[in-house]
C-alpha cells in the first residue's frame, strides 16, 4: 500500500515507526514539523528523502496527489483537512482522536475532560470527513483516567492506545475487513481551544475543581495560573487537604500556611490545597 504520513509529537512517532516497519507499506511521503519546533511532546523524526519538515501542508497537495496514496495517516497534527485533500487517497485518510466520539469533539479536549472530573475517556481511530471529528470510526481504546493522573500521564496512555489501534486495526483496514461506524453528528459536544483566562485558578471553587484544574494544564502544558498575596505562580502539582487545619473562618484564596520545604496551603470554598510543585513568575 502506498502510503502518505503527516505529523509530530509522541503520538505520531508511533504511527510513523508502525508505518515504517511494516513490510506491507511503501511509506511515500512524511510531513512532520522542523527540529527546533517547541510544542509540547514534541520528538523529532531523522531526516531521509521521503521526509518533508514544516509547520504546513496546504502548499503539497500538489506533490501528494502525484503519489496518488492508497492511505494517508494523520497523528499529532492540528491543520484541518479539505474536501479536495480528503479527496485523494483511494481508501481515505485516517487519524485519531482523544475522546470517545462523538462526545468531546475538537480542541484542547483532553484538557477540557481531565479539568471536567471525567475519569474514563477513549482514543478514537477514524476517517477524516470535511465536518470536524466527525467522520466514520474505525475503533475506540478505553482509557481509564485514575484521579492521581495528571495531563502528562494521561497522554502516555493515549500513545499506548493508539500503538495497540495500529497493531489490531491496520491489518484489518489493509484487507478492506474493518467495518467503520458512521458517527451520528446530531449527538455529542464540541469543545472550544482553551485560552489564557482558562488556566486561571478560582479559589472560590470547590478544591476537588481546582484540584482537576491543575492535572488538566500542568507540564507539558502552560499551567495553572494564580496570584497570592501579589506573587504571581504557576502551580504544576497538588493534593488536596480535607480535615488537616482549622481554618474554616479563612476566605477562599487566603494563604494558610507555608511549610518548611517551601510548598504552601491555600484555602478553597470547602477546604484545603497543598501546592507542592510551582514556579514564582
Amino acid at each position: 500500500m502506498k502510503i502518505i504520513f503527516i505529523g509530530g509529537l509522541t503520538e505520531g512517532k508511533i504511527v510513523y515507526d508502525y508505518l515504517i516497519r511494516n513490510r506491507f507499506v511503501e511509506l511515500e511521503m512524511v510531513i512532520t514539523y522542523p527540529d527546533d519546533y517547541n510544542g509540547p511532546r514534541h520528538i523529532v523524526i531523522p531526516d531521509g528523502v521521503n521526509i518533508i519538515k514544516t509547520m504546513s501542508f496546504k502548499n503539497m497537495l500538489p506533490q501528494i496527489k502525484c503519489i496518488n496514496p492508497d492511505l494517508i495517516f494523520v497523528a499529532g497534527w492540528s491543520e484541518l483537512l479539505d474536501e479536495e485533500f480528503l479527496s485523494v487517497p483511494r481508501l481515505g485518510v485516517i487519524g485519531f482522536h482523544p475522546s470517545k466520539l462523538p462526545y468531546n469533539r475538537g480542541r484542547s479536549v483532553l484538557a477540557w475532560q481531565i479539568e471536567g472530573g471525567y475519569t474514563e475517556t477513549a482514543m478514537s481511530m477514524f476517517y477524516y470527513s470535511v465536518y470536524p471529528d466527525g467522520g466514520d470510526i474505525i475503533a475506540q481504546e478505553r482509557v481509564t483516567i485514575e484521579k492521581n493522573d495528571y495531563i502528562n500521564d494521561v497522554l502516555d496512555k493515549m500513545d499506548l492506545a493508539i500503538y495497540n489501534l495500529m497493531y489490531a486495526y491496520f491489518p484489518l483496514i489493509r484487507k478492506g475487513l474493518a467495518v467503520p461506524k458512521k458517527q451520528d453528528l446530531s449527538e455529542g459536544n464540541f469543545r472550544r481551544l482553551r485560552k489564557d483566562a482558562d488556566s486561571k485558578i478560582d479559589w472560590n471553587k470547590n478544591s476537588q475543581v481546582i484540584y482537576n484544574k491543575i492535572r488538566a494544564i500542568s507540564h507539558p502544558y502552560p499551567g495553572a495560573k494564580t496570584t497570592i498575596n501579589g506573587v504571581k505562580y504557576i502551580i504544576w502539582k497538588a493534593n488536596i487537604l480535607s480535615d488537616f487545619f482549622e481554618g474554616n473562618y479563612l476566605s477562599a484564596g487566603t494563604l494558610v500556611a507555608t511549610l518548611y520545604d517551601k510548598t504552601f496551603v491555600i484555602r478553597t470554598k470547602d477546604s484545603f490545597i497543598h501546592v507542592t510543585d510551582f514556579t514564582v513568575l
